[in-house]
């Protein structure tokens, strides 16, 4: 039995259909559902150093604060009204890959089972992107459910 379910989201068709199966597992075991959007604010940095103003640096990151902050409270109002008991939280990177993030705070929640969704990338996209979800296994000491999106789902 669960107790401590974990997903990490992000705005793509793939992370909804996870969030929907990682609100049923919370649902059905009456587990704490924490929900997790990450963002790397080393991007800004990036982007500054590149010739891009402080203002405009500036409201890059503001824009990816307020995109992760609706994330976060989209998928919240639906675990709520699923009557799961949820909490929610940004991830702030620096540079880090995303895998590393939300390993590290899958390690710190104390959840007994992570949720990702996977979009089911082959061939070169595959070896060029990475797997975010199967490195996710290979880092994290839990269970893990990996929801498969349809191939170009999220085109």
């Amino acid at each position: 039995m669960y107790k401590h379910v974990f997903i990490a989201i992000d705005e793509s068709r793939t992370s909804q259909k996870a969030l929907d199966e990682a609100i049923g597992v919370a649902k059905v075991h009456g587990a704490l559902l924490e929900i997790a959007h990450a963002i790397d604010e080393h991007l800004v940095h990036v982007f500054h150093s590149g010739g891009v103003t402080t203002s405009n640096a500036n409201q890059l990151k503001d824009a990816l604060e307020s995109g992760g902050k609706g994330v976060l409270n989209r998928a919240l109002e639906q675990a709520q009204a699923a009557g799961v008991n949820a909490r929610i939280h940004m991830l702030r990177g620096h540079g880090e890959h995303t895998d590393d993030l939300i390993a590290e705070a899958v390690k710190s929640s104390g959840a007994d089972l992570l949720v990702v969704g996977s979009h089911g990338r082959r061939g070169v996209r595959r070896l060029l992107l990475g797997s975010v979800a199967e490195n996710l296994v290979r880092k994290v000491g839990i269970s893990v459910l990996i929801v498969r999106g349809q191939n170009g789902e999220d085109k």
